[in-house]
């Protein structure tokens, strides 16, 4: 925060202190009228520091807010993340497969590569295309991969009898 707007929010309230302790000494209206002025002016310049360092305040209080729910959120996916490993399911092509060991009987799947670095969780989807094979499709990113089989099925990352990945 900024430090000069509080010190000048209590430099002003100490300023017009300092004036209204002067009407004592005043003895004529003209003056008493330049001194109200004076503390008036004084006093608003104050509130503006206030003001200021207010506005400040509640800009910092939601910057650490939104840091707060970015840093959870980071966290999250870094706990999602243990539950996958990255396997060559297809000839050529890459996912990230669910571990076993980590499913909590969810099934067997794969997620796509792209939206796994971007910190997403996208489950690829299977689609048929029109050489009669499936291709597995990315909901988020329309990223596709050919698996070059008829067949379309998930196997946990722990079934995966070749994994280069591992090597």
């Amino acid at each position: 925060m900024d430090m000069t707007l509080i010190q000048g929010a209590v430099a002003g309230l100490k300023t017009a202190g300092d004036i209204a302790k002067g009407f004592l000494e005043l003895k004529s209206m003209a003056d008493v009228q330049g001194k109200v002025i004076d503390l008036q002016s004084t006093i608003l310049a104050a509130q503006s520091s206030a003001i200021a360092a207010q506005s400040e305040q509640f800009t910092m209080t939601e910057k650490i807010r939104d840091l707060e729910k970015e840093i959870g959120r980071v966290k999250a996916w870094g706990t999602e993340q243990q539950r996958y490993q990255l396997v060559s399911p297809w000839i050529g092509s890459v996912a990230y497969a669910l571990k076993e060991s980590m499913s909590a009987s969810e099934p067997p799947h794969y997620l796509c590569t792209k939206c796994y670095e971007d910190g997403r969780k996208s489950i690829l989807n299977p689609n048929s295309n029109l050489k009669g094979s499936i291709d597995m499709v990315c909901p988020i990113c329309i990223s596709l991969i050919p698996t070059h089989s008829r067949r379309s099925y998930a196997k946990y990352a722990e079934h995966h009898p070749i994994n280069p990945i591992d090597r």
